[in-house]
């Protein structure tokens, strides 16, 4: 499917405080009001927006529809779908289901709205807010829930990311002990091995007790891990005195996979 661009790209942008983000075009808008609608509130919907659509993107029609429903005092849901159905962005029926998703939005449970608002700054990479609102979902829900399983995983790639392996490892244990999936535990095994000393992590492995198949794999990952770690680094030192050229973008390699492993564990 395709949409029509509309308006102008601007070096303005419109920025949403409580998402800590900008919206450069109308496209972008369109875009992220369909994807979070859950996470809406009235506070979007204000002046710096109407000029923003206005001024900025060139957009006087749909300023003005947008000022004649601020001044009827018409409600979130009137004003989002004013906006969607302007672009053609969706069809009447995703429409009418997005107005039922922000019409309802102060019965939605708030473990649903902390969680949507978590993964939203998860896949934004703004791992601090998204942390704050997992830990508030965690707080608004059953510990045992097993729909906090994604936002357990979540948060144990925040701190994987950020080298805090024994963290990340007690996050991955939440996650494999309402799932008991086998690949959970793979990763709640791997972080673990990161992030104690060898004593705490064979005491944890014995009060674990983990199914013995999935802990020779992850065993067999870890020392595979090392062994290409080792080799890499051997092979980056040796390029440090005969190609300085080469060891730079060896050493810029490295670095981009590494970051890209501690994003995937």
């Amino acid at each position: 499917m395709t949409y029509e661009c509309m308006g102008k790209v601007t070096g303005n942008p419109f920025y949403i405080e409580q998402l800590c983000l900008n919206i450069y075009s109308f496209e972008e808008l369109m875009y992220f009001i369909r994807g979070n609608a859950y996470i809406l509130d009235r506070t979007i919907i204000n002046e710096s927006l109407f000029d923003f659509i206005g001024k900025e993107l060139g957009l006087n029609d749909l300023y003005e529809q947008l000022k004649d429903l601020y001044r009827k005092d018409k409600g979130l849901s009137d004003h989002v779908c004013a906006i969607l159905a302007y672009g053609h962005y969706v069809n009447e029926e995703e429409l009418e289901g997005i107005r039922r998703i922000i019409e309802g939005n102060t019965d939605v449970r708030p473990f649903i709205r902390r969680k949507s608002r978590g993964d939203f700054f998860f896949q934004n990479r703004n791992n601090v807010a998204a942390a704050e609102e997992y830990s508030a979902a965690i707080a608004e829900s059953d510990g045992e829930d097993k729909r906090l399983a994604p936002v357990y995983h979540n948060l144990a790639m925040i701190y994987a990311g950020s080298y805090l392996f024994r963290e990340s490892a007690a996050f991955f244990k939440k996650e494999w002990e309402l799932t008991e999936d086998g690949t959970a535990l793979k990763r709640y095994l791997k972080a673990l091995k990161l992030g104690v000393s060898k004593e705490e992590f064979e005491s944890e492995v014995l009060k674990t007790d983990p199914d013995p198949e999935i802990f020779e794999l992850a065993k067999e990952e870890i020392e595979s891990a090392g062994q290409q770690a080792e080799k890499e680094v051997s092979e980056l030192m040796d390029l440090q005195y005969r190609d300085r050229v080469g060891f730079v973008r060896k050493a810029e390699e490295m670095i981009l996979k590494l970051k890209n492993e501690y994003r995937t564990v």
